[in-house]
């Protein structure tokens, strides 16, 4: 066995309440392949990855530059993850092979199995290309396990998402202590989230205080945390904690405040009498909280 399946289990960034949930369903599609899998959620962070078997030495070529920092780091850099993104695979809803390229790093080429739930992508399984490859057969199979995997992260997203509370409690909160607990508590909840650059995403006017008309965090890649906030004497505005993979890459952020703003457009608030207009603004990147 791969001594570094050890390692994922003593330091992968899921909750043990669904780790070895992760971890046999990525063994199950390792076994339907015959190959080792890499389990990472959409942010490219490693969850689960299958053992190595192998009664001689491992194979150097198992363990590219790209696959050997993703396994040791538990992540990809944001210039890997653009250029595996830059082959369709946040959109693809099947396999998607992807050529190797020494020059990236990639010494062999992938097959890509987005993990993905209710149209949502939500993770990626990755395997190395290898001849003759996995039958069409064998990949349906697999991409049947990878909607039970989505629908684990989905309930794990929603079992730890809704932070509504804690949010609208630091937005509100009038400075000093009171400011101070409120981040305090939101830190508690966010856990290891809360470290690295963050940024904030208001949306104003948003047409429905309702919370059943406000979007999920698991649909807006990097959202930890939304609420509605009092705008002007009646209306409200829509906040989003977003995590941001550097404060130099505002991508995600604009994206995020694009696709709200497409949310308030295509929910004919200006029809209803509501609002005619909204505006997104974007905050300065920070580190932490």
């Amino acid at each position: 066995m791969y001594e570094g399946r050890r390692f994922l289990r003593q330091n992968a960034q899921v909750t043990s309440e669904y780790r070895d949930d992760y971890q046999e369903l990525v063994d199950e599609i390792s076994e339907l392949l015959g190959a080792p899998a890499t389990l990472e959620n959409r942010d490219f962070e490693l969850i689960a990855f299958g053992a190595y078997d192998s009664e001689g030495d491992l194979d150097p070529s198992a363990l590219d530059p790209v696959r050997a920092r993703s396994i040791l780091t538990r992540r990809s850099t944001p210039a890997v993850r653009a250029w595996f993104e830059g082959f369709g695979i946040t959109r693809a809803t099947g396999p998607v092979h992807i050529p190797r390229t020494p020059e990236a790093g990639v010494h062999r080429g992938r097959v890509c199995l987005p993990v993905r739930h209710r149209g949502v992508a939500l993770g990626y399984v990755w395997l190395l290309e290898d001849e003759p490859g996995p039958t069409a057969e064998q990949l349906d199979a697999a991409m049947r396990v990878t909607a039970r995997i989505g629908a684990l992260l989905a309930d794990e997203a929603q079992h730890g998402a809704d932070l509504t509370r804690e949010l609208r409690a630091v937005l509100t909160a009038e400075r000093g202590w009171q400011r101070d607990m409120a981040v305090a508590e939101l830190r508690t909840a966010l856990g290891s989230r809360a470290e690295g650059p963050h940024t904030v995403v208001c949306v104003a006017p948003w047409p429905s205080a309702d919370p059943d008309d406000a979007p999920s965090v698991r649909t807006v890649p990097g959202a930890t945390a939304l609420c509605t906030l009092p705008w002007g004497a009646t209306a409200v505005s829509l906040a989003l904690l977003l995590r941001l993979r550097s404060p130099d890459v505002l991508t995600p952020a604009t994206t995020a405040a694009g696709r709200l703003l497409e949310r308030v457009r295509d929910g004919g608030a200006a029809g209803r009498g509501g609002p005619p207009l909204a505006a997104a603004g974007i905050a300065a990147p920070r580190t932490g909280l």
